[in-house]
């Protein structure tokens, strides 16, 4: 009888010390992914809301010339499902305390919400949401950091401001008619506060202890004359 040496059998695949070194390597390629893809898509965010206010800047425009004035802003706490909600506030905004609300989207047939889903604060000047004069002043400031030290605009030169909250959006209405609760940032929590002051710079919220991350965009009152003479409602 002839003996066959048999060879030993190994059966193909991978060790559980390979399999957990493959999902090593994986997991760390794709903790190296998601950096940039995030921040590519906050860029676009960005970009996406910039258009928006620039969008909403020229829908106020339009309403100007429509009207022979600016819109009051929307009750912000309203929520979406409300028949008035997006349009002027009622009983019209000729108070301090009324000039400031959200966006009336609906009234300037705009979107609601900026790319991160929060609605759009809005202030007017008073006396800028009924016909102005061609000496009618603005009362909203445009500062570069809560300490009001440096301006950006000059005293009575701002009719209206729009703000989008930023990604944070501390501070924002929501399309439930609730507001986030405010910045611990002192330059984010001036464009939450209801006043007349308003915080505008670059982002900052990739750097410690500075979350600002807050969009403006303003009308300037020499800007609101020149579309108003332009369509005959001025002298």
């Amino acid at each position: 009888m002839i003996y066959r040496k048999h060879r030993p059998f190994f059966k193909g695949g991978f060790t559980l010390v390979e399999l957990a070194i493959v999902l090593v390597v994986v997991s760390l390629l794709l903790v190296a992914l998601m950096g940039p893809l995030a921040a590519q898509q906050e860029q676009k965010s960005i970009m996406d809301t910039r258009r928006q206010m620039d969008e909403a800047r020229e829908a106020l425009f339009g309403f100007l010339v429509a009207n022979g004035r600016l819109p009051c802003p929307a009750d912000p706490a309203l929520n979406t499902t409300n028949a008035n909600a997006g349009l002027e506030r009622a009983g019209g905004c000729a108070t301090v305390a009324t000039e400031s609300g959200v966006l009336p989207w609906r009234a300037l047939g705009l979107k609601e919400a900026d790319a991160w889903g929060h609605r759009f604060s809005y202030r007017v000047t008073s006396n800028f949401a009924v016909p102005p004069t061609i000496t009618t002043n603005g009362t909203v400031e445009i500062y570069t950091d809560a300490t009001a030290a440096t301006s950006l605009t000059n005293s009575n030169e701002v009719a209206a401001v729009i703000v989008s909250h930023g990604r944070h959006a501390d501070g924002a209405w929501g399309s439930d008619g609730s507001q986030l609760a405010a910045s611990a940032d002192a330059d984010e929590a001036e464009n939450s506060d209801g006043d007349t002051d308003f915080v505008d710079h670059s982002n900052t919220a990739t750097q410690p202890n500075s979350p600002y991350d807050d969009l403006l965009v303003w009308v300037p009152r020499n800007l609101v004359f020149n579309k108003l003479i332009a369509a005959g409602r001025l002298p």
